[in-house]
């Protein structure tokens, strides 16, 4: 047998992992569209992802993971043209791990430890969030002249909320931690995927977006020396709601209609099929033609 190749998927809350995860378990188990990879031999239950992938089936909103559930999160593909097997591990599927990381500096060794002897990094991020939107340059028309000093005001002073931190600050900030000891995370190749796509830009070029909406978080990655792709992806197709709640639909009428579940999926970018979330996964095995 061949080895594996291992693969792990992070990012901060909210960003889209848990519903790629229900998709593209959905996609690889159905065979309704032709993929790069197909599924690989698992051993174990995966009780947790068929759930996952039955509520997005049935276009609901795929509910996030709690932390007792993240062991679970875990998947094995198989390229069948080199006969490769390739792990895919979602690491802290809610991302409170990484938010708690960054504002405390520190993090658990079961947590660090996922990321030693990684093959590839799927970095999560999302084009429905606005944390990133205003900088500096965008609100100094509105601040005035500050040259002369002001008395404070402590009832307005509040406390630093790490929370609140722009979401590609804590992203670089984790990064360049990951890659220095003890982590030591040095992967070959990062996939950005930028979820939740349906909401984002009305052009298919997320090169462009990221370097638009996170340029810190574009321009570190092009000097990491790490080779990087980015893809748009909308792995529900719209806006659906929670399990059970017939009062607000959005789009889960005109989802139902079609005929194929994954026909939902649209991902962009990198010469992606249309439906084909393994795309970034086979990119990140290093085994397209030529690498």
């Amino acid at each position: 047998m061949s080895e594996t190749i291992r693969h792990v998927v992070m990012g901060l809350q909210s960003t889209g992992k848990t519903t790629f995860a229900a998709a593209l378990w959905y996609l690889v188990d159905s065979g309704q569209v032709p993929t790069s990879l197909k599924r690989g031999l698992h051993i174990g239950d995966h009780a947790y992802l068929e759930r996952l992938a039955q509520i997005w089936a049935d276009g609901w909103r795929v509910p996030r993971t709690s932390q007792q559930e993240l062991a679970q999160i875990a998947m094995n593909l198989r390229d069948p043209k080199s006969g490769s097997n390739i792990a895919l591990k979602f690491v802290d599927l809610a991302g409170e791990t990484f938010e708690r990381a960054y504002a405390s500096r520190e993090m658990s060794k079961d947590a660090a430890g996922e990321f030693t002897d990684v093959g590839g990094l799927m970095l999560f991020v999302s084009a429905g969030h606005v944390r990133d939107d205003v900088t500096l340059l965008d609100m100094a028309p509105y601040v005035g002249d500050t040259s002369e000093d002001v008395p404070e005001d402590e009832s307005m002073v509040e406390d630093f909320d790490p929370a609140k931190t722009p979401r590609q600050v804590q992203l670089v900030d984790l990064l360049q931690s990951f890659s220095d000891v003890p982590v030591n995370c040095r992967p070959e190749h990062i996939a950005v995927i930028i979820s939740a796509w349906d909401l984002g830009p009305d052009h298919d070029d997320p090169q462009r977006w990221l370097r638009e909406e996170m340029p810190l978080l574009d321009q570190y990655l092009r000097n990491s020396r790490v080779a990087t792709r980015v893809y748009g992806v909308s792995a529900q197709g719209g806006e659906v709601p929670e399990q059970g709640d017939e009062t607000g639909k959005g789009d889960r009428e005109r989802l139902l209609q079609l005929s194929k579940a994954s026909e939902r999926i649209r991902i962009v970018g990198n010469g992606a099929s249309e439906h084909d979330l393994t795309h970034p996964v086979r990119w990140l095995s290093g085994l397209e033609n030529g690498e």
